[in-house]
């Protein structure tokens, strides 16, 4: 049943059953994918770093080479009943907003915060929820090449065509104790939490162009996620970049709508003493389904913390 509630455009695609590539269970049957490329790094010797403005020095924002490799990534829909944020690592939310204009930026924040922080309390049973930054992201006309060179900072940016997470261990305590000031973020850092993306299209019609890809935390090994230094002018931040390994499984949930929100986690700081999903590496890519008049991709992500008091 689940199949046959998708959309014309993903029903044609060729299909693969989930035990070709992961051992899934036997009820998810056989789920439509596409094929297509995504951008890793490509093997360094040095350090990996982003400059936010143009170096001082000259040379480009981000010192390292991508290079592409080819994936099957598989529509989740039919088995959106059957994930997890401490499992797989992400999960497909419906989640309506009151929100008129997600480009009016008081709105976002009066809005669309509150919303994620009660759909946060609500999946993950915590404490409570902080949002603490959003990016909006649009695709210019004529859909040019998705950037995977890391260098869109600004307010309105270009969806990234890399395979990277937002956050790492070094990171994630960084940004608690910039939002919270060092005081609390103390106490916060002596229980679990949690930082989590939270994804939705603000086209009114269903997204075609440029979706995003997700790995199955389960495919990821340690060495798969390479920190890349996020360099300002006034602080260093810290990212993930992509290493490939053909053990990544990938996801997407095809045509999703403005009022369906991915979530998904970024960072876990008890994810290895319980054994569940720490980090979810994500990317937009190219669907070649997608048709050549669908309108370019718009976005709204949320970045939220997630709390749960010892």
């Amino acid at each position: 049943m689940a199949l046959a509630r998708l959309a014309a455009h993903s029903a044609s695609r060729p299909t693969e059953s989930p035990a070709d590539s992961a051992p899934e269970s036997a009820s998810q049957g056989v789920l439509p994918y596409v094929s297509t490329s995504l951008s890793y790094l490509a093997p360094m010797t040095e350090a990996v770093c982003t400059w936010t403005y143009d170096p001082p020095q000259g040379g480009p924002r981000f010192n390292g080479r991508l290079q592409t490799h080819e994936v099957k990534v598989c529509d989740a829909r039919p088995m959106r009943d059957q994930l997890s944020l401490d499992v797989q690592g992400f999960v497909l939310a419906d989640a309506p907003s009151a929100a008129r204009d997600f480009w009016d930026e008081r709105e976002v924040r009066s809005t669309c915060y509150t919303e994620a922080e009660s759909l946060l309390r609500r999946l993950t049973g915590a404490t409570s929820a902080l949002v603490f930054d959003h990016t909006l992201r649009r695709r210019a006309p004529g859909r040019p090449p998705l950037d995977g060179v890391g260098g869109s900072f600004a307010a309105v940016r270009t969806p990234v065509g890399r395979v990277h997470a937002d956050y790492t261990p070094t990171s994630a305590p960084a940004r608690l104790r910039q939002a919270l000031g060092v005081a609390q973020a103390e106490r916060r850092l002596r229980a679990r939490y949690m930082i989590v993306g939270l994804w939705r299209p603000t086209l009114s019609t269903p997204l075609l162009d440029a979706p995003m890809a997700l790995a199955d935390a389960r495919s990821v090994g340690p060495h798969d996620m390479v920190p890349n230094a996020l360099i300002y002018p006034e602080r260093r931040g810290e990212t993930y970049i992509g290493a490939h390994s053909p053990h990544h499984r990938w996801y997407y949930f095809s045509r999703q709508q403005r009022h369906e929100v991915v979530v998904f986690k970024n960072f876990d700081s008890a994810a290895a003493a319980l054994g569940v999903a720490g980090v979810v590496p994500h990317t937009a890519f190219e669907d070649p389904s997608t048709p050549a008049d669908a309108p370019p991709r718009e976005s709204l992500e949320l970045r939220a913390f997630v709390f749960f008091d010892e």
